[in-house]
């Protein structure tokens, strides 16, 4: 979709033309905030949150946690019990995450709304925001993975997201 802006309406509102049409949208309505604990990430809350208060924006946070999966049967009771045990305290972090960031929004009145996903972050991070609309996805950037040569999660959103990304170094 080749949205041209025309002229701006208030503040935070584009006229756009569509195929012939012209209708107005809220800029960056939704952006979406992936949260993991790091720094990198933390860095990433005061920008959002100025981008949303400027354009009166809602923010989504994902904390997406990769967790193999496991055929039933291919592990034993107290393997099951394990990994069963591990997974909850991952999500307990991830909801940690999602908690800590929330608190800051509150404290601005800035409606906020939190998830945790399963998978690999990068794809959750744009099929979420594929799914929300997200008009913006703001992230901290991270250098390469632990492989040499392996593309940060940030590098892969930037190539895979249905929207603009604002990486926060």
């Amino acid at each position: 979709m080749l949205a041209i802006p025309k002229q701006r309406l208030g503040e935070g509102t584009t006229v756009v033309q569509q195929k012939g049409h012209y209708s107005s949208m809220a800029m960056f309505e939704t952006i979406l905030l992936p949260v993991d604990g790091s720094p990198e990430s933390e860095r990433a809350v005061p920008f959002a949150m100025d981008v949303a208060r400027k354009y009166q924006s809602k923010i989504l946070l994902v904390s997406v946690i990769d967790i193999p999966t496991v055929v039933p049967g291919e592990l034993s009771d107290e393997q099951q019990q394990q990994f069963t045990e591990a997974k909850t305290k991952v999500e307990a972090r991830a909801q940690g995450f999602i908690d800590s960031a929330r608190q800051s929004f509150e404290a601005e009145s800035i409606p906020v709304e939190g998830r945790i996903e399963e998978g690999k972050a990068a794809f959750i991070i744009c099929d979420v925001a594929d799914e929300v609309e997200a008009g913006l996805i703001v992230m901290g950037t991270r250098g390469l993975g632990l492989i040499e040569g392996e593309k940060s999660v940030s590098d892969q959103v930037i190539n895979l997201a249905p929207c603009p990304v604002l990486i926060v170094p």
